[in-house]
């Protein structure tokens, strides 16, 4: 995978106390006369996060290579952490190897140890779904996605023969590409090393011996899949989930979520909370995470209800907490946090018709562009200009994959830690463009438009007029 530079700085992921580098420095507990130079190699300038542990208990970290003064003597512990180096529109995650783990410093002594960075496997791209014979999914890097226009995956997994539907995409924190494949009934899993090698055959494939769609992670780890033909949301325990290893036939669930909607889509939102888009029913119901830590089989405490809703199957909260939501009918809607939170949701703030599009994934960027898979070869981005005016009628930027397969499941390797939302940042406000909003909604609104489907089972099969 070719290494990319970006021109921001990096931000530590450990949370722990940092001190950053900045030349020859004293860092002494006490007065001391040892020195260690720590070299930091990195691909990205200041993408380092070396953290030394001193003998008195004390942690420093060096983003860029410096020169530690004023040791005392005794030994110390380095460690490569892992970093984040920000990217206006997606974030790669880099990995550390140090050259020693221990240094052990006499006094007037001068010693140095060296850190050395990559680029994380696949990270720092949107990652595609596709259904067709090619990819079963492929990653466009931060620089293609600016650049939009018809463009050739800048990596790629599950190259085969056999036709593959990829519906659903999800990342772990560990990096990892997790695919649900509709038709083929099944799961995939891809490492960060499977996804800078383009490997064919996944890590982990699970035959699930009925159809998966929506895929997702709590920050707990836990594995949550949606069922179409089930009607339910299955959660497989995280210390299942890593243990996993090879082909594998319907691992025993942890939890079974009875949602008779015909489920799609799933999201978390800030609170823990599980959203699910329901295809065959107009609504998309939340179960409330105090239920979700549990054990057996649970019903959903609330829902969403409106005829924009209609065949749900795409979801995805944005940096100010507005749920969002995509349809097979094409249609984006949205609902503010006030309306999620209260006991009455009423109708969507936002509801528009994408003229040419399926939408079949959703996933916000760092610099809040809201980039859907449409059923076809183009990814449409929607900037956080048009989220305010709610003018969706033609996308902002279009990247159109050259391999030509149809698109759905989106997920960034890795998007912006924030999300879905974080009180102590700053997103572009729909509440002052409210008016402005539901006046374009007047104009736009229509009456969903019939649907012709092939054959009533499959939501792939949907057709719109």
């Amino acid at each position: 995978m070719k290494l990319r530079s970006f021109a921001r700085g990096a931000t530590v992921v450990a949370n722990v106390l940092a001190i950053a580098a900045c030349g020859n420095r004293d860092v002494g507990t006490e007065a001391g006369s040892a020195e260690l130079v720590v070299v930091v190699n990195t691909p990205i300038a200041h993408a380092g996060a070396v953290a030394i542990h001193g003998p008195a208990a004390s942690t420093m970290h060096v983003t860029a290579t410096d020169t530690l003064r004023g040791l005392t003597a005794g030994e110390y512990l380095a460690r490569a952490d892992d970093a984040s180096a920000s990217d206006s529109l997606v974030s790669p995650v880099l990995n550390g190897v140090m050259s020693d783990s221990a240094v052990l410093l006499a006094a007037d002594e001068t010693r140095s140890i060296t850190g050395t960075y990559t680029i994380r496997g696949g990270s720092g791209a949107l990652w595609v779904g596709k259904w067709g014979t090619v990819n079963l999914a492929e990653g466009f890097t931060s620089p293609q996605l600016a650049a939009a226009g018809v463009v050739a995956a800048a990596d790629t997994v599950g190259s085969a023969a056999a036709v593959s539907t990829s519906s659903g995409t999800a990342f772990d924190s560990a990096g990892n590409l997790w695919v649900t494949d509709y038709i083929n009934q099944e799961i995939h899993k891809f490492t960060p090393a499977q996804l800078a090698s383009g490997a064919s055959v996944p890590a982990v494939t699970i035959s699930t011996q009925k159809e998966p769609w929506g895929i997702a992670f709590d920050t707990h780890g836990n594995l949550w899949v949606s069922f179409y033909n089930g009607n339910y949301v299955l959660r497989y325990a995280a210390g299942d989930v890593a243990a996993w290893s090879g082909p594998l036939t319907d691992p025993a669930p942890a939890l079974s979520i009875a949602t008779p909607i015909g489920p799609l889509g799933l999201a978390f939102d800030a609170q823990g909370n599980l959203w699910v888009a329901g295809f065959d029913v107009p609504q998309s119901y939340e179960i409330d995470a105090a239920q979700l830590g549990g054990s057996g089989s649970i019903v959903p405490t609330d829902s969403l209800t409106s005829a924009y809703l209609e065949h749900g199957s795409a979801l995805a909260f944005d940096r100010a907490g507005n749920l969002w939501e995509g349809t097979e009918l094409g249609y984006i809607v949205s609902y503010t946090p006030a309306q999620l939170s209260a006991a009455s949701h009423g109708e969507p703030s936002f509801a528009q018709l994408t003229p040419s599009y399926a939408i079949d994934g959703l996933a916000f960027d760092n610099s809040g562009n809201l980039w859907s898979a449409t059923e076809g070869q183009d990814v449409a981005m929607y900037s956080p200009a048009q989220q305010e005016s709610g003018d969706f009628s033609s996308p902002a930027r279009t990247l159109t994959a050259s391999s030509g397969e149809r698109t759905f499941g989106l997920a960034f390797n890795t998007h912006d830690s924030a999300l879905p939302i974080a009180s102590t940042l700053v997103a572009a406000s729909r509440t002052s463009g409210a008016g402005r909003v539901l006046r374009v909604l007047a104009a736009n609104r229509a009456a969903p438009p019939v649907l012709h489907p092939a054959d009533g089972s499959r939501p792939g099969n949907v057709l719109r007029r």
